[in-house]
């Protein structure tokens, strides 16, 4: 991942965080030769003192320490009770505190220590190098602490960054993706005057010709061809108007019985079924009706119906297999059939405006893209398998 340049993470391994060590004890003499002894190190710090446990509660409070050096024995609050009450504060109890001690380094003690809150024990009378390289570390594990708490919010700042930018890209590219739906559909639109003035102009030319006697020879297959392709561009110009369509307009929702819509299609494309003798087979037990756009709905099973007969396999019989369940809070339609599949790296294209991978069937490309347009529109999503001369299953999440 990269960041900008003028975020440097870098930078915070050189910066040193401000060093604030609380020394406890009640006689001052103890406070400034143990200052003394660990100015004597060489490390930035600043030394903080308290005369009594109620005075180191009232710091701990006020500053930010990196670490406690508490004298055990004091009049008042001794030293566990201060160490027991800065564990029960959040805002104190992850300060490591280091008792210091003149009593004998016996077991109970050190237990006794440690279960109040302790991370470590100096020993009176004190020895120069342990109580500097204890408290060395302490500072290095401060210091570390800081500068990785700084790294995660750079992190954190970061991360924000880049989702604000994810963020404007995608409204950008929606906005893009908007723009070029309108310009699709008023293109669309615009076209269709002009091209039927060619098909009228055709039909004319063709009565002309035909007024006068026998055409040309070689005249009428040009003129096939020309119609050929007007009713081709027509075609998709169509599907283009249904593309736009779907994106934008606003569906109004029925309770819809697959049976009824899946008999309607039947009606609509029975000379498709009777042509290749296909058998469709259908099982809406399950899921037998939905809230939904009627039209959206047609569209969808219509497409997905129509293209398991056409892309039927010649070496069998087509067989549709249609049926309805529920799955995780969608109504699942299923579309299988024993046609002529696709093969792997095929499979990604078949959503794609204008794909046609069987080029022996008459078509634009476009029906599929709609089918996964509407699913998407309305918080559903397809899921498409095929084997190659096995066939294909088509499955949509409808909301």
């Amino acid at each position: 991942m990269t960041t900008d340049q003028s975020i440097r993470p870098a930078a915070f391994a050189s910066e040193v965080h401000p060093v604030k060590i609380l020394l406890v004890d009640d006689k001052a003499e103890n406070l400034v030769s143990l200052e003394s002894l660990l100015s004597k190190n060489g490390e930035s710090i600043t030394y903080l003192f308290a005369n009594s446990g109620e005075d180191a509660l009232k710091i701990a409070l006020q500053e930010e320490l990196a670490l406690i050096l508490l004298d055990v024995q004091m009049p008042g609050m001794n030293g566990y009770e201060v160490a027991r009450y800065l564990r029960d504060i959040s805002k104190t109890r992850n300060i490591p505190i280091i008792f210091v001690t003149a009593i004998d380094e016996q077991d109970a003690h050190v237990i006794e220590g440690f279960e109040a809150g302790a991370v470590d024990f100096l020993f009176k009378p004190l020895h120069p190098f342990i109580t500097k390289a204890k408290v060395s570390a302490f500072v290095r594990f401060y210091q570390q602490k800081k500068q990785l708490e700084k790294v995660n919010k750079l992190t954190l700042e970061t991360n924000q960054q880049l989702e604000e930018r994810v963020k404007e890209r995608t409204q950008e590219l929606t906005r893009v993706n908007k723009d070029l739906d309108t310009f699709v559909y008023t293109a669309s639109h615009d076209l269709k005057a002009p091209i039927n003035n060619i098909e009228g102009l055709v039909t004319a030319l063709h009565e002309i010709l035909h007024e006068k006697g026998a055409p040309p020879e070689g005249v009428l297959p040009i003129m096939d061809m020309i119609n050929t392709s007007v009713s081709r561009f027509k075609s998709i110009l169509s599907d283009l108007t249904e593309v736009a369509k779907v994106q934008y307009a606003a569906a109004e929702k029925d309770k819809v019985s697959f049976k009824e819509l899946l008999e309607d299609i039947k009606l609509n494309i029975k000379d498709l079924i009777e042509k290749h003798d296909a058998v469709i087979v259908e099982d809406f037990s399950q899921a037998p009706e939905i809230s939904f756009s009627r039209k959206n709905l047609r569209s969808i099973l219509y497409n997905l119906v129509s293209n398991s007969i056409k892309y039927r396999s010649p070496e069998r019989r087509p067989e549709i297999r249609v049926t309805t369940t529920c799955a995780d809070g969608f109504t699942l339609l299923t579309v299988q059939d024993n046609g002529l599949g696709l093969r792997k790296q095929d499979q990604l294209k078949v959503f794609g405006m204008f794909k046609r991978l069987h080029t022996h069937v008459e078509g634009t490309g476009v029906g599929l893209a709609i089918v996964k347009r509407i699913a998407e529109n309305c918080g559903g999503k397809i899921d498409f398998e095929s084997e190659l001369g096995e066939g294909s299953a088509f499955k949509v999440y409808l909301k």
